[in-house]
């Protein structure tokens, strides 16, 4: 038997008509079951598997390629409903698929470093660095998702391919690619939308507007380039050699080191002001297709406000504290726990970092799913005392070993529950700030109760007071803040 016979019948899917029907499977299948698949042939490759080069790079690209249309579906199911249950399986499916992905792409980079067989100018070399770098913009996408930064692996294997594609002048070189949305791209585009991901704050966004960023990031490819020199303030300097995670340069470099590469999102501002009047007046781009107005206006916001001449700034200084503080999700439970009627109290599982007059951070030694979710609305116990503070979940970073540290808000410092009602029905919910009369109080509530420009009557401490509901202010999973008028 020959050796292209001993290869033929190394793996399954070096033979064509197993591939093709794999291929079939995968294309026609939902987008569970056809992750699971691809997860269960790429992790089939292994570094003592007798497959050459090119044939192990062929096969990865073609799972690589009929797996975009799946991780869309995917996409769109767990942004549906991002807090479900069933929305994290399709969260997780995705982020295991692009881990095997980018472990496959690393086994074919080993083989091209090392097979003499494949030419140095042969396009399949280009092609691959492409991908390794567009695989490490997808598992980037993901992890923000859960609020995690790159793997640390996942970073250098892009950094790696960059460098090689400099290193022979290739970073430019338009690849044609298979079901993507965009059908040419080269390496320096996609690392480009890689570093940008990294340099537009994911950890202040919920998922909805992470996924807004970064098609976003897409339409601004023309704008966003990297240069090896700062040519003026707001920049993000990378450093190929170190392989390090960009960061905001605070001063020109007398000298630039030749490793060195810089990120001008400042370029981008007139193009993102463009997006953003289309999307506020209502044209269509089918590139946000699936993606409420709200949550495109405000990725831009963001972008603007983050890549603007100026660094965001906070507005109060932040001060070391210490101590243990309970965190407590749900409107209802949060309710019962300010009046006291609730059953049982959350543990003080979460330790005080920092405060400041707007708000303080707070660490725990575990991922919450419920809590560690930006615009979430959460209960907290301060101190010894039984006074509960309400505040908003503004920033979630998740660190090493499953910790996580949460910067919240305060929305009040002395929430009270009260007893809501109109002409139809009565509900519970919390005023935030004191009743005076011919003032505007906030008012958090379930979604659908409260009716803007319909009088509703609060009860509280055996009085009856009339508000009339305005603009809703804030929302979030389960909640509603509005303004109202004391009459």
């Amino acid at each position: 038997m020959g050796t292209g016979t001993d290869l033929q019948s190394a793996h399954p899917l070096l033979e064509p008509r197993t591939l093709g029907s794999v291929l079939n499977e995968v294309a026609t299948s939902a987008a569970p079951r056809a992750l699971l698949e691809l997860i269960r042939w790429l992790e089939s490759f292994t570094p003592s598997s007798p497959v050459g080069t090119q044939e192990l790079a062929r096969v990865v690209m073609a799972l690589h390629d009929v797996a975009r249309p799946q991780i869309r579906q995917a996409g769109g199911l767990y942004l549906s409903n991002a807090f479900g249950a069933r929305s994290t399986r399709y969260k997780t499916l995705a982020q295991d698929f692009y881990a095997s992905l980018g472990q496959a792409y690393d086994l074919v980079m080993a083989r091209l470093a090392t097979d003499a067989q494949v030419p140095a100018d042969d396009p399949l070399r280009l092609e691959v660095m492409l991908r390794v770098v567009q695989a490490a913009v997808g598992e980037t996408k993901w992890r923000a998702f859960d609020y995690q930064e790159p793997a640390r692996r996942v970073w250098e294997r892009a950094v790696e391919a960059y460098r090689q594609a400099d290193a022979i002048n290739w970073l430019n070189v338009p690849v044609a690619l298979r079901n993507a949305w965009v059908p040419r791209s080269s390496v320096h585009r996609e690392f480009a939308h890689l570093v940008a991901l990294l340099c537009a704050s994911l950890e202040h966004q919920p998922p909805e507007r992470i996924e807004a960023i970064d098609k976003l990031i897409c339409e601004l490819h023309g704008s966003l380039q990297l240069v090896s020199q700062p040519l003026g303030n707001n920049c993000y300097s990378i450093d190929l050699t170190a392989r390090s995670l960009p960061q905001r340069a605070l001063r020109l470099l007398d000298e630039v080191p030749p490793g060195m590469r810089f990120f001008r999102p400042g370029d981008a501002l007139t193009k993102l002001a463009e997006l953003a009047r289309g999307a506020a007046d209502g044209s269509s781009n089918h590139a946000f297709a699936g993606l409420g107005v709200s949550a495109v206006l405000g990725a831009t916001r963001h972008l603007m406000r983050q890549w603007g001449s100026q660094s965001p700034m906070r507005q109060y200084r932040r001060h070391e504290v210490s101590g243990a503080v309970a965190l407590a999700t749900g409107l209802g439970f949060i309710r019962t726990l300010i009046s006291g009627d609730a059953q049982l109290r959350p543990a003080a599982a979460w330790e005080l970092l920092d405060a400041s007059r707007s708000g303080f951070g707070v660490r725990s030694g575990m991922f919450d799913a419920d809590i560690c979710r930006v615009g979430a609305l959460v209960g907290v116990h301060v101190g010894e005392t039984d006074r509960w503070v309400l505040a908003l979940v503004r920033r979630v970073r998740c660190q090493e070993r499953g910790a996580s540290v949460v910067g919240l808000q305060t929305l009040s410092n002395v929430p009270v529950p009260a007893l809501f009602e109109d002409d139809k029905r009565c509900w519970n919910g919390i005023l935030c700030d004191p009743l005076v009369r011919g003032r505007e109080v906030r008012v958090a509530c379930e979604p659908g109760f409260m009716r803007s420009g319909t009088g509703v009557s609060v009860s509280i401490d055996g009085r009856t007071i009339r508000l009339m509901p305005g603009k809703v202010i804030l929302s979030g999973p389960g909640y509603h803040v509005l303004h109202c008028q004391v009459l």
